[in-house]
């Protein structure tokens, strides 16, 4: 019997529940030993009770069970669908398809609906009881009965519409998932390819602002145990399942029984499919190649292979046979070949115009630049989301302006090399800048290079010695917050200063010390004489955000300070807590292989083995060499020093020849 209101045949229903609810018994047991039942095994009757922000706190488990029994659901619901007997003994019923759909999808609400809403019932009914350890308020139990009834009825709604698209159970499934992941998937590897070959751009910080995994429902709801669905996302979710359910019963009239057991249910999909898993496997080849070799043929031959690898695939998925070939495959080949690599190309390409985008000065209205902006971005647990903060870091400054436009006109011409790894990062020196301009119109533009600083000293001096540049460097504004406590170290010395007055003229100091620091300062390899820690009071949510800066030798006034009050000996390293000094001169660095070049321990080795190292014991010596230390650089020439301290650490530093003493020199083999 057909319920001409609720579009449901009952008959169907019941043998469905019947053949089927032992989904449903499994998802109830399943959520109900995932939630209620935690809140007993794990709570401690010793302790106080554990206030619970939200519920999804416990049973961080649950997550596949979330994603597993909806799409599970939806594979044996629409299993007629792709099998050719039951295809054609459900179509031979005198049920128009409209009801058959409705009458499955009705059937695997009734499996999966209920065992959510009963485990939130549970969860509320044994709130109040006294065996359980954790407080929490109806609030926490309707957010999570509503988000998993939001992501369950998404789940098995995309499940089912894959079933009407395909005709084959297994392929339904991995398609299920592999479209769940695929967003962030893509994201990544698009994200990969134009980090790789277009100038400029940000790879970290990637095609959108907000994390990948949430682009991709799989990912989004691995992490929601810390980090819960927002009201937006929950709408989002429920919008497209609405979608999916929609598009299944349009489709559905439309699909032809025999397809039970094609791939692909509908024809007019093909192409789409052909040319999506044809993409895919190019983005994946040319990642994968691209990583390890960058040479045109390779680029080329690794695209060309992916797409032959992904073409064959799904001409197999779709024949069903491996005996593919035809006259039309290479024509049909070499057009998917070429439309698809155009895809990949001219993003990258000059064509768009977006290597050599300037803004001019004039049409900027604010502007960010700096190495440290994807620190900037992400602020710690509780803060000011990124929209805010980027309003807050860039500069109004016409002057700031102009400097950072120059800068970035300077590298656009000279397009200095941006490949870079571990050594060329060190040495010769680059400076990493991401540029953030606001323009005027309302527009948004971001840039990143490794800007040399031979060749471009002019535009660097220009930009690091502004103050707003050395306010965002340095972060400023959070010293200028309430700090509680300051704390200074090196090696295994240390000190706290907490006294409010004390507090309150450290941190003048440190902060005209960090804005009257020179560009020549802030390139320099002057080694600091230890760590300061800013310690801030706790803000509303009880968290104390820490920040370090460095104790240089450039910082005049807040040496003096520290010697005022009689701080500074309380973490001077001396040569006293010197257990050995090994001075070399830091040569013959191709004799070294590739891999070990830059590794300090190997070049000592090396001086070591031709004879070019003296041990150094003269505490004056030492104590020169202490004075004078700055940071290990990887420049051929100049002399190193490997110090021990008493307390096993192990420090590799540098010396500059005009500040030794003769005595040290002279020591030199």
């Amino acid at each position: 019997m057909t319920f001409s209101r609720l579009f449901c045949n009952a008959s169907l229903i019941r043998q469905n529940l019947r053949q089927h609810g032992w989904i449903g018994i499994l998802y109830t047991l399943v959520l109900l030993f995932q939630l209620p039942l935690q809140m007993f095994m794990y709570g401690d009757p010793l302790r106080e009770p554990v206030q619970l922000d939200n519920l999804f706190n416990l049973g961080a488990d649950i997550a596949p069970f979330v994603m597993a029994f909806p799409a599970v659901a939806g594979l044996f619901l629409s299993r007629y669908l792709q099998a050719r007997m039951a295809a054609d003994l459900m179509h031979s019923l005198p049920l128009r398809r409209s009801h058959l759909l409705s009458s499955h999808i009705f059937s695997g609400l009734l499996l999966l609906l209920p065992p959510v809403w009963v485990t939130a019932a549970v969860t509320a009914l044994v709130r109040p009881l006294k065996s359980n350890m954790y407080v929490y308020h109806g609030a926490e139990v309707w957010e999570w009965c509503l988000t998993l009834t939001v992501l369950t009825l998404f789940l098995f709604a995309f499940t089912m519409f894959v079933g009407i698209c395909t005709g084959q159970t297994i392929l339904q499934g991995v398609v299920v998932f592999i479209l769940l992941l695929l967003p962030s998937a893509l994201l990544e590897f698009i994200n990969m390819h134009l980090s790789r070959y277009l100038y400029g751009y940000s790879n970290w910080f990637g095609l959108t602002q907000v994390s990948t995994n949430d682009w991709s429902p799989l990912l989004r709801i691995m992490d929601m145990s810390y980090n819960t669905f927002r009201p937006t996302e929950l709408w989002i979710y429920a919008l497209l399942s609405v979608v999916f359910l929609a598009l299944s019963f349009i489709l559905y009239p439309k699909r032809h029984s025999e397809k039970a057991g094609h791939a692909v249910a509908f024809t007019y999909f093909d192409p789409l499919f052909k040319a999506g898993v044809m993409f895919c496997s190019m983005l994946v080849a040319l990642s994968y190649f691209g990583s390890n070799k960058q040479g045109m043929g390779w680029i080329i031959g690794s695209v060309l292979a992916g797409g032959l690898v992904g073409y064959i695939i799904v001409e197999m998925l779709l024949r069903k046979s491996w005996h593919i070939l035809t006259r039309r495959l290479p024509l049909e080949f070499a057009v998917y070949s070429v439309l698809l690599g155009l895809l990949l190309y001219v993003p990258v390409s000059g064509l768009t115009g977006y290597e050599n985008r300037v803004p001019a000065s004039d049409k900027v209205a604010a502007v960010f630049a700096g190495g440290n902006y994807e620190q900037l971005m992400h602020p710690p647990q509780g803060g000011e989301n990124a929209e805010i903060l980027v309003d807050d870091i860039r500069s109004k400054d016409p002057k700031y302006i102009e400097a950072v436009t120059a800068l970035h006109r300077a590298v656009v011409t000279a397009r200095p090399e941006q490949k870079g790894d571990v050594w060329s990062d060190s040495y010769p020196p680059r400076q990493r800048f991401t540029l953030s301009y606001q323009l005027k119109n309302g527009r948004t533009l971001l840039r990143t290079y490794l800007v040399p600083r031979a060749g471009f000293e002019p535009e660097l001096k220009a930009v690091m010695g502004h103050t707003d540049y050395k306010r965002e460097r340095y972060q400023i504004s959070q010293m200028e917050e309430d700090v509680e406590s300051i704390r200074m170290s090196n090696l295994n010395k240390a000190f706290s200063i907490s006294d409010p007055q004390e507090v309150q003229e450290f941190k003048g100091i440190l902060i005209r010390e960090l804005l009257n620091m020179s560009y020549e300062d802030q390139v320099s390899d002057q080694r600091s004489r230890g760590s300061i820690r800013v310690l801030h009071k706790p803000d509303h949510n009880g968290n104390q955000f820490p920040y370090t800066y460095d104790w240089y030798p450039s910082y005049h006034e807040l040496g003096a300070w520290l010697e005022q009050k009689g701080y500074a000996d309380k973490i001077r390293i001396t040569a006293a807590d010197v257990v050995s000094a090994e001075m070399f001169r830091d040569i013959h660095h191709s004799e070294l292989p590739s891999g070990l070049r830059y590794d300090p321990k190997a070049r000592m080795e090396l001086a070591r083995t031709e004879k070019r190292s003296v041990m150094v014991t003269d505490k004056t010596l030492i104590s020169g060499i202490l004075e004078h230390r700055r940071n290990f650089t990887r420049e051929e020439g100049r002399v190193v020093v490997r110090i021990e301290y008493k307390d096993g650490t192990i420090n590799f530093i540098s010396l500059e020849e005009q500040e030794m003493a003769p005595a040290l020199k002279a020591l030199l083999p």
